[in-house]
């Protein structure tokens, strides 16, 4: 009985490395919206694999306060069963982490850091960004890049590196732990925004 289940398991094993392995050399990296274009990109990696995932239409809700080109902020509502990635299978392990049918969206709020003194230029600045996922709310602060878009807008973009474990989502494992995905997870975003002349 005890050689049965082994060789069931090894098979089982086998398989899914075989499988992965497939979708892991095929792996190619998503294409980078235009210069002036929102969207989020997710991406992740496990022991044997990586994943990424990408947005690219997140809902941008208007600022009340858009003469100010210090004093900003920007919120943005990203649908979490909307982004898009090669591997379909990845793709619903990917909803299923973030338990996309109780939180179906991703808030991410963005505004300019107030205390950064003499270390911000035109084009490069910190963001303090306040992202709420699965239900959990987590605060950052942001390297971006600031360009002009188009008359009156601004597109900011930003990348950093948050933990699963920071809104207290447990990385899953797969395969009786054989398979196991990584705490850390990177975010790459661009929203642009618009100041009333």
């Amino acid at each position: 009985m005890k050689k049965t289940t082994l060789k069931y398991y090894f098979l089982l094993l086998f398989s899914c490395f075989l499988c992965l392995g497939t979708s892991a050399s095929k792996f190619s990296k998503t294409r980078i919206p235009e210069n002036c274009s929102n969207f989020v990109l997710i991406q992740g990696s496990s022991n044997v694999n990586r994943f990424e995932f990408i947005h690219e239409a997140p809902q941008l809700v208007s600022d009340e306060n858009k003469k100010n080109r210090l004093i900003w902020k920007q919120k943005v509502i990203v649908p979490v069963d909307e982004f898009t990635g090669s591997n379909q299978l990845m793709r619903k392990d990917f909803l299923d982490l973030l338990n996309a049918s109780e939180y179906p969206v991703i808030q991410i709020e963005i505004e300019p850091e107030t205390n950064q003194g003499n270390s911000a230029t035109a084009d490069n600045q910190a963001v303090n960004a306040t992202i709420t996922l699965a239900g959990n709310t987590h605060e950052y602060l942001v390297p971006c890049e600031v360009s002009s878009c188009e008359t009156s807008e601004i597109i900011i973009k930003g990348s950093l590196k948050v933990n699963l474990t920071d809104f207290n989502i447990k990385p899953p494992q797969k395969v009786l732990g054989a398979i196991k995905v990584n705490d850390e997870v990177f975010i790459t975003f661009a929203f642009k925004h618009e100041f009333v002349r």
